[in-house]
This record gives structure tokens, C-alpha cells and sequence, in this order.
């Protein structure tokens, strides 16, 4: 992949970040019509697509997983130290090779003893009562947690950078996005801070605390998805170095990270939680220094084969705006843009559809350029209209959407749209008469007062309210970096929080589906919801008219598990019907 395809590449999801904190959001790559059940294998069908994700990846990396503290073994294309010591925990076995996932931290022998948060460890007991997400408790670490046991990591410090924006074209992209434009830096950082504050209160890191490094690159940020100032990414990634920082949450509503600064940052042997949609090649490849909390390009692919073979294909297009198509059996549009890395998942949904029998009428891919997106929209709606394409699969940024929406209400094109989700307020930005047909793998937002981001943050600072309307991003990257920080053990290296991140225990339901680890788990995503989009129902998320709703009685579904679509060839649950 060059820097420039890998420039381009991170547009389309630094966009999506600034919308979408929920597990569900990039997870809809998966374009599914229906809804998920239960964990288990992959399709044949799946496994067809995930093996062509995975080609050209210079073969697998992942780490068995060991306990919290076992050893860690050599081999990252980034390079790296070799074994460590290993110190206390269960144990683990080395990376570098695939193999079963041992037991996580406080399985098997119930740990005993009080925990930082005051909770007492048992079996099963998990180290906060407060999140759906914690890890098992952990006793009160006493003794030498090994001192600096790796680059930005100190007796009492774990250090972490993270990137301001510092770009003359994001004006432009928040101006399309309306409302829906995240808030500053300064405000995303003053609630990253909030949470980080309670959680080092209360996680167990082995006598250290998490530090946050702020600082503005060079970089232009916008330019580096564009395939410019890759220079720029670079020197950032460097800086970030030269802070002495052990890991990255640029991750941001703001758009800091690229993809380029995030391959930069793996060079610099420095962690990074932030990538999006990414394949999981790309994860291998930069092991063990790139994560992500929503899904790999390639689960989603597969998820999206798989949903739609089982729920959508051969059968009548009935969510379609356009009576016509609502009688004729879904003849299926795909549009991706035209780098490299999302026309490889265009393949993959395309041939995977192909192997089910599905219809793809019209395959087109677009730049990602926001200048001249509109010119673009009207050539990609009138090829849809024209091959009679009932069904919409839209795999695109929400700049991209906004925009092609609009262009195909003034075609009089009102086909079914299958869409990426990017939350409620992005929603309202987009024609409501084309999103009135429009399913995606997002749910009904959970109500403020009672969802688990500001439950948390009221914690943390109970007469403080959140600075920025995404909020909710912060927390789950804290909230991630947390547990596999603890999962990590006290001897913490980028090998070992490897392991710690394929090591997390199965989660609770939370507000974010189910988190858990697992051979090469670079997320923890394991679940999402399928929703469909009403333009006047009022979004728990803010009060304003215009929210996505979930199908499928609010169920949540294992983007995994082939088997858990419901019944095959079956209508969705969605608009009320």
C-alpha cells in the first residue's frame, strides 16, 4: 500500500469518528440489512472473504493471548524488542504466532483480596461496578511493578500523546456537516481528561497513572487522508516520540488522526487506539502497535455478506421509497470509494453477494474529495437510477452521504438505502425523504441521563457536564486503553498489551453491545445493532427530531456469528413492520 492510498484511506474514517462512538458505527461497513444473535464460527461464504482481506498481508502475527503479566515473545514488521520477563499474572505464550487464547487475568482461581476501587475480588467479580466493560478484579498491586519496562513508560507513568488538529480544510467538511460538526479539541480534551482521571483512580496499573501529552503537529491533518503532506505525519509521529510517549488517543471527534500518522506512530514503536475500518491485515502488519474499538474492515466485510445473503437477497425490495421497486426482487448498487483498501472490501461484498446469488446491477466507486463530491454524487446517482438498482449498499464517509442524498431527491431516485451509520445529528443533514428509506447498523441511542458515557462522566466530576456533544468517543477509548492497560500486567510493552487486548474477559451488554478478547482481537467490538431511520422521532441522544430506531425489538446481534441472522430468507423488522 503506498502513502498515498494509505493517506486517503484514513479521511473516510477520521470523518466517521467524529460521529460515532457506539460499537455499531463502523461495524456497519457492513451495510447489513438484519440483525445478529448469538457468537460463533464464520460461513463458508465469510471465510471466503476474509481470506481475500487477508491476502497480501505477509501472513499472520497474532499472539496467543496469556494472562496479565506472562511473556512476550519477538516479531513485529515495526520492529521491537524480543522476550520479556514476565512478571506476576497468569501465563501467556509469546508473539508471533497464532494459537488458542489463554485464560485472561482472574479466571480459574478466583483472585481475593481488595481491589484500587474498593471493590472486593471473588469470582467473577469484575474490578468496577460502574461499566459493562471492566476487566476481573484485580487485587491491590503492592511491590516493584519493574520501572521503566518500556519506551514512555516510567515507576509511576504511562504516557500517551495525543495530536490537536491542524488543518485549513476541515472548515469546509464541518461546514457540510452542519450541526452535526463535533466541538473543539480543548473541549474533547477536558472530557478525555475527566474520564482518565476516574479511571486511574480506580483501574489497577501497578503503581503507575495514565498522562496525557497534548500537542498541535505540523501536519495538516486533511491533507494526509488526501495523499498530501505526508511529511507533515511524519515529523508529528516523531514529536510524539520525542515526548516519550508509550501510546496514541489522537483518536477524536476532531479529526486528528490519519492513517499515515497512525503507521507513523507503529514505526515509532508508539500504540496507537484509533484505527477504523481498517483490514485486519493492516492490524497484522503493524502489530503489536495499531487498535481500533470498533470492528476490522474485515469482520465488517464478512458480517456484510453474510446479513444480506441470509435476509435481504432474492427477496422483494419493500423499504424502497419508489412503489416500483418495492414489488421487484432487490437488485443491489455498491458504492465505495475508489482507494484501495475499500474498492478491496467493494470486492469482497460484491463477490460474496455474487456467491449467494444476489443481483449487483451497478458497482461505482467514488473519490474522496470533498471539493468536488457534489459533481460526483450526480454521475453515481443517475448510474444507480439507470440500472434499475432498487437497493443502495452506500459503504461511504458521512460527508459523501449527505451529499448524494440530496442529489438523488432532485433525480427522483428513492431506492432503499443501506447505509453506514454516523449517529443521530449526522442523520438530520441528509435528504429526510431518501433517509425515510434508509436501514443501518445503528440502534436507538441510549438516553442520556441514563446511558453508561454520562453515568461515568457524572462520577468523575459530579457538578461538571460534558464540554463536547461526542463525548461519549472519549469514553470508550479511555475506557479501552484502561482495560488493556490492567489485562497488560505490571511488566507493560507494546507485547504484552498485545496480549492484554486478546486476553479481555467477555463483557456484560452494555450501552456499546459486548467487548471481549480473542485470537488477534485488535477490537473488542463483538456486537451491534441494525436500525432504521425516522425522520420525526426525537433522538434520546439530544431532544432534537430525527432518529435512527432499532430494528429487530432492540436486539443486539454478533457481527460473527454467520448462523445468528435470524431466519434465512426473511424480511427485517424494521419501519414499524
Amino acid at each position: 500500500m503506498t502513502d498515498t492510498e494509505t493517506a486517503v484511506d484514513r479521511y473516510l474514517a477520521r470523518l466517521g469518528r467524529r460521529y460515532g462512538p457506539v460499537v455499531g458505527g463502523l461495524a456497519a461497513l457492513a451495510l447489513v440489512v438484519a440483525a445478529v444473535a448469538a457468537q460463533s464460527g464464520s460461513s463458508s461464504r465469510g471465510q471466503a472473504v476474509a481470506g481475500q482481506a487477508a491476502a497480501g498481508a505477509g501472513g499472520t502475527t497474532g499472539a496467543a493471548a496469556g494472562g496479565a503479566g506472562g511473556g512476550a515473545g519477538a516479531g513485529s514488521p515495526a520492529g521491537g524488542s524480543g522476550a520479556d520477563s514476565g512478571a506476576g499474572g497468569a501465563g501467556g505464550a509469546g508473539a508471533g504466532g497464532t494459537g488458542s487464547v489463554a485464560a485472561p487475568l482472574g479466571a480459574g482461581a478466583a483472585a481475593s483480596g481488595l481491589a484500587r476501587s474498593g471493590v472486593a475480588c471473588g469470582s467473577g467479580v469484575r474490578q468496577v461496578p460502574w461499566t459493562s466493560y471492566s476487566p476481573l478484579c484485580v487485587p491491590a498491586f503492592t511491590g516493584n511493578n519493574g520501572g521503566a519496562t518500556s519506551y514512555g513508560v516510567t515507576g509511576d507513568t504511562i504516557n500517551f500523546s495525543f495530536r490537536r488538529t491542524n488543518s485549513v480544510e476541515e472548515k469546509a467538511a464541518f461546514a457540510i456537516a452542519g450541526s452535526a460538526a463535533p466541538g473543539t479539541d480543548e473541549q474533547y480534551l477536558h472530557d478525555l481528561q475527566t474520564y482518565i482521571g476516574l479511571l486511574n483512580k480506580t483501574y489497577e496499573l501497578y503503581g503507575r497513572h495514565v498522562v496525557i501529552k497534548p500537542f498541535t503537529g505540523q501536519g495538516d491533518n486533511l491533507q494526509e487522508d488526501q495523499g498530501q503532506d505526508l511529511g507533515g505525519a511524519q515529523a508529528d509521529a516523531a514529536t510524539a516520540h520525542d515526548l516519550g510517549v508509550f501510546g496514541d488517543l489522537t483518536q477524536s471527534p476532531a479529526l486528528a488522526l490519519s492513517q499515515p500518522y497512525a503507521e507513523d506512530l507503529a514505526l515509532e514503536h508508539i500504540v496507537v487506539i484509533g484505527g477504523l475500518g481498517m483490514p485486519k491485515s493492516w492490524h497484522e502488519q503493524y502489530a503489536p502497535y495499531e487498535y481500533s474499538v470498533v470492528p476490522d474492515g474485515t469482520t465488517a466485510g464478512t458480517a456484510a455478506v453474510d446479513g444480506l445473503c441470509d435476509r435481504a437477497v432474492g427477496l422483494p425490495a419493500i423499504f424502497a421509497g419508489d412503489a416500483t421497486y418495492q414489488h421487484q426482487t432487490r437488485a443491489f448498487g455498491l458504492i465505495t470509494p475508489d482507494n484501495p483498501v475499500y474498492m478491496q472490501l467493494g470486492d469482497l461484498i460484491e463477490k460474496g453477494l455474487k456467491a449467494c446469488g444476489a443481483k449487483v446491477a451497478q458497482r461505482v466507486s467514488y473519490t474522496i474529495n470533498v471539493a468536488n463530491m457534489s459533481q460526483q454524487s450526480v454521475s453515481v446517482a443517475a448510474r444507480m437510477k439507470l440500472a434499475g438498482v432498487t437497493t443502495v449498499l452506500c459503504a461511504c464517509d458521512p460527508i459523501f452521504e449527505i451529499i448524494l442524498s440530496n442529489t438523488a431527491h432532485q433525480q427522483s431516485y428513492v431506492p432503499e438505502w443501506f447505509v453506514v451509520p454516523w449517529l443521530d445529528p449526522q442523520g438530520r443533514q441528509v435528504d429526510q425523504t431518501e433517509w425515510a428509506h434508509a436501514i443501518s447498523g445503528e440502534g436507538t441511542y441510549p438516553a442520556k441521563a441514563g446511558s453508561e458515557a454520562y453515568r461515568v462522566f457524572k462520577l468523575a466530576d459530579p457538578g461538571g457536564e460534558p464540554a463536547e456533544k461526542y463525548y461519549a468517543v472519549a469514553y470508550v477509548q479511555a475506557l479501552y486503553a484502561f482495560d488493556v492497560l490492567q489485562q497488560a500486567g505490571p511488566n507493560l510493552n507494546p507485547f504484552t498489551f498485545q496480549r492484554g487486548a486478546f486476553s479481555l474477559p467477555r463483557s456484560l451488554l452494555g450501552d456499546f453491545g459486548i467487548w471481549s478478547g480473542g485470537t488477534e482481537a485488535f477490537s473488542p467490538a463483538r456486537t451491534g445493532q441494525v436500525g432504521y431511520w425516522d425522520p420525526n422521532a426525537v433522538s434520546q441522544m439530544d431532544g432534537v427530531k430525527g432518529a435512527w430506531i432499532s430494528c429487530e425489538n432492540n436486539q443486539w446481534f454478533d457481527i460473527s456469528d454467520p448462523n445468528s441472522w435470524g431466519t434465512p430468507h426473511t424480511q427485517p423488522h424494521c419501519f414499524g413492520r
